[in-house]
């Protein structure tokens, strides 16, 4: 007997606790919507206050004011359908195996596909750029950069580098995802 008293007072805590948890800010559906005639109604009887002197128009000569687009360069495996999607791409190819293809959203200058080294310094490694393999003056949007290259272990050796929009140099390594096979461009300083 005592058992069942409480299980039942556990029962009724927790159908307690369960009720305490349903969402408050949900409208209750026994509550009527105001309507058009619950509203406060203007009349012409009434005044009407607002100030016309602080109505102003915008002046279609102001410029509008928009934040820059972010350069994005990004890498992806080429496909014969994906290169065919755009009528030219510039095209480099290198001892290897998996072919890839760079593309921008805006254009990009001093364009590099680079040969990648690096030195041990204080137990971590730095990359830096060794020399560049092919070289663009402009890496425009609609003409991407499709290049033949393989990986060659897990110290990256390849990659690309160029100028951005505010003329300073910015560098990337080519890396296979471990997780899925993606290549992934990695900015190193």
């Amino acid at each position: 007997m005592k058992q069942i008293k409480l299980l039942l007072l556990l029962i009724t805590t927790l159908s307690m606790l369960i009720a305490g948890c349903v969402n408050p800010s949900l409208p209750d559906k026994n509550i009527p919507a105001p309507t058009d005639s619950d509203l406060p109604v203007s009349t012409a009887a009434e005044p009407f206050d607002a100030d016309v002197s602080e109505i102003t128009e915008s002046d279609p000569s102001d410029p509008v004011v928009s934040e820059p687009e972010e350069l994005i360069v990004s890498v992806d495996c080429a496909t014969n359908e994906l290169i065919n999607k755009y009528d030219a791409v510039e095209e480099f190819d290198e001892a290897g195996d998996q072919k890839i293809i760079l593309t921008t959203n805006l254009a990009v200058k001093n364009f590099r596909f680079i040969e990648i080294g690096y030195q041990e310094e204080d137990g971590s490694i730095k990359f830096f750029e060794n020399k560049a393999l092919f070289s663009l003056d402009e890496f425009l949007p609609n003409k991407p950069f499709v290049v033949t290259w393989m990986e060659q272990g897990a110290i990256p050796h390849r990659g690309v580098a160029f100028d951005d929009e505010n003329g300073a140099t910015r560098h990337f390594y080519l890396s296979m995802s471990g997780e899925d096979g993606s290549v992934l461009l990695v900015e190193f300083p």
